[in-house]
């Protein structure tokens, strides 16, 4: 009788582990970490990640990629569609239970204009009345259109209607922070101790180069909605590595998987593609000789194959770039058809037309032609691409590039000092007009990459952020790829389709079409 009970006992025990629910925590790995947590100072697509997760602004992204309120619980719209008002929830609060405030909002966005604070997505703020002017140390920040009508009510007046301002409202520089939070700590965003955010997730610990783990924030506006309690997020540079860990078990997300990983899980449903409207390019260092003559810019550009580099490195079916606004935008007056396919290509590759440039810009063959330094991140797809590149100016044009790695916290240090000839970069847009992926060559932010100003581009781009009428607006887009073509700051590669590995028992992992893993709705079934 009793060895009965005890079988029964312990089949019992054994029933209830194996429906047990499954512990709900997800580890995704991140191929590099990012630069920084802060809101205000990022500008990156590791930072954009983790800080949405961490931050929710007054409105944020659905699943669906669509803005939809965050700390806003309501919104009213004057006349001139330039003046928002909107109201906070009563409930939003940070992760210490202090309320978030409208005076949280304008001092974070202030503090991203402020010109000491050197806040590199400042310019997404310029569609806000004044805050050009500030930024760029010609007007107060007094004078910005951002009001504080009392605790819960912020007033925003804009320089003109901007139809896509709930999109920009979900970027990370549009995030608050609190002021006593970070005055007088500048490494408060580095420990844990003191990392104050309002997002889905609070950070509970970070360890440089190795790891960050995040755990459901109780008080999040929306935390019946959170089904994870922890995301894990281990940093694994090596694509062999990622995809071994994946095998393992020890990962249940990656992102942008390899070509072995591509060919092992092709067909799989645990390869998951996602339109992204982004953009992989390299920065030619404009002030660099000989890189300071358009003709020497247009033949690195124009005397690769950029198919070759899909096919045969990346291995995926992503579309060779041959201009500089990506799919996935719709244009605006053909409203049921993409930007890039009414545009069309805006240049192409001709090899005899590029050593025919490189001639006449005193380089027959390549010959004198000084080495270069390309720089690129660690991490393997950026290795291969630039050695496929760095294979092809050698065969097409006679030209030798030097390849140099560093980690990803060092790299964009390097990019911005401006230390190297050729840099690995990339960018996808924030929202779907095409303005989003041209914006980011304008002055002055474009002068700290490629060193690039040029006044007709800048003038094309500043009147459509005025312009109502759209074919106007589309017509100047095309005008200013035209200028981009004809000067080639920069050298589109290809557009991304974001891509995703994610286990069986993982649902609801997703990326938007920002090209951003999405953990919100996510759950271990």
């Amino acid at each position: 009788m009793k060895r009965l009970v005890f079988n029964s006992f312990l089949a019992a025990t054994i029933w209830s582990a194996a429906f047990a629910a499954p512990p709900q925590k997800v580890v995704y790995a991140m191929q590099t970490e990012s630069p920084t947590l802060d809101p205000t100072l990022n500008y990156w697509f590791r930072g954009s990640v983790l800080l949405h997760h961490l931050f929710t602004g007054l409105y944020r992204l659905d699943q669906d990629g669509k803005a939809v309120p965050g700390m806003a619980s309501g919104y009213t719209l004057d006349k001139t569609k330039t003046v928002y008002t909107f109201k906070i929830a009563n409930d939003a609060k940070w992760t210490d239970g202090k309320p978030v405030t409208a005076n949280d909002f304008e001092y974070a966005w202030k503090r991203a204009l402020l010109p000491k604070t050197a806040a590199p997505g400042a310019f997404y703020l310029y569609y806000i009345k004044n805050a050009k002017a500030a930024n760029e140390g010609k007007g107060s920040l007094d004078d910005v259109g951002v009001k504080v009508l009392d605790p819960k009510t912020l007033q925003v007046t804009l320089e003109n209607p901007t139809p896509y301002f709930f999109d920009l409202l979900a970027v990370s520089v549009y995030n608050p922070v609190r002021k006593d939070v970070v005055e007088g700590n500048e490494q408060w965003s580095r420990n844990v101790k003191s990392y104050v955010c309002n997002g889905p997730f609070m950070l509970t610990e970070i360890k440089p180069k190795e790891k960050y783990v995040l755990k459901k924030n109780p008080t999040y506006l929306y935390a019946s909605r959170t089904r994870l309690e922890t995301l894990e997020i281990p940093i694994i540079e090596d694509a062999a590595s990622q995809l071994a860990a994946y095998q393992t078990g020890e990962i249940q997300v990656f992102e942008d998987p390899s070509p072995e990983a591509l060919r092992k899980y092709a067909g799989s449903p645990e390869l998951k593609s996602f339109p992204r409207i982004g953009m992989f390019y390299t920065d030619l260092n404009t002030s660099h000789k000989p890189l300071d003559d358009p003709r020497v810019r247009q033949a690195l550009s124009l005397g690769i194959n950029r198919e070759q580099i899909v096919k045969f490195v990346l291995q995926t079916n992503d579309k060779p770039a041959f201009g500089f606004v990506p799919y996935g935008i719709p244009d605006g007056v053909k409203t049921n058809k993409e930007y890039r396919d009414v545009a069309g290509n805006v240049f192409k590759e001709d090899l005899a037309k590029a050593r025919k440039l490189l001639a006449e810009a005193g380089f027959p063959g390549g010959q004198n032609f000084p080495k270069l330094t390309f720089i690129c991140m660690a991490a393997q797809l950026d290795k291969d691409v630039s050695q496929a590149l760095q294979g092809m100016w050698k065969a097409n044009l006679g030209v030798n590039v030097d390849i140099r790695t560093f980690e990803s916290k060092v790299y964009w240090g390097e990019l911005y000092r401006g230390n190297y000839d050729i840099a690995r970069n990339g960018f996808t847009g924030d929202y779907s007009d095409p303005i989003g992926n041209l914006e980011i060559f304008l002055s002055p932010q474009n002068v700290k990459t490629n060193r690039w100003s040029n006044a007709a581009f800048d003038q094309l781009i500043n009147v459509n952020h005025q312009l109502t009428s759209q074919k106007q607006r589309m017509a100047n887009f095309v005008k200013a790829e035209q200028i981009l073509a004809a000067d080639m700051p920069c050298i589109p590669i290809y557009y991304y389709t974001s891509r995703l590995m994610v286990k069986p028992n993982v649902k609801n992992a997703i990326r938007t079409y920002l090209g951003h893993p999405v953990f919100d709705f996510a759950y271990v079934e």
